[in-house]
């Protein structure tokens, strides 16, 4: 029964990995796309993530305590601007990662 769990699973993780790396044309584009293959161009993109969760976490502001209810903490809430614009950032760090990587 475990075999047979193992099987069901792997195997089509397998098939979907091997499709991928068969071939990475656009579909029917005739353009191939360029994947992030070299350590290199991983670790800047990891390094934007890290940077882009670390701005993200600043803009959450704890909330005030309710007045009246049955608890003392509230939610947190976070500056919809602060949020886009570390997001912004992210994409555009990774967009510099990808426009210098080796591969290219």
């Amino acid at each position: 029964m475990r075999a047979s769990l193992v099987v069901c699973i792997v195997l089509p993780i397998a098939g979907s990995i091997a499709a991928a790396s068969a071939g990475s044309a656009a579909a029917g584009s005739g353009r191939w796309l360029r994947l992030a293959q070299t350590s290199t161009t991983t670790n800047c993109m990891m390094n934007c993530n890290t940077t882009a969760a670390t701005c993200q976490a600043a803009c959450v502001v704890p909330g005030s305590p309710p007045s009246g209810a049955a608890t003392t903490t509230s939610n947190a809430s976070a500056s919809t601007s602060c949020l886009m614009s570390c997001s912004t950032q992210q994409l555009s760090c990774q967009s510099n990662c990808a426009r210098v990587s080796p591969s290219q």
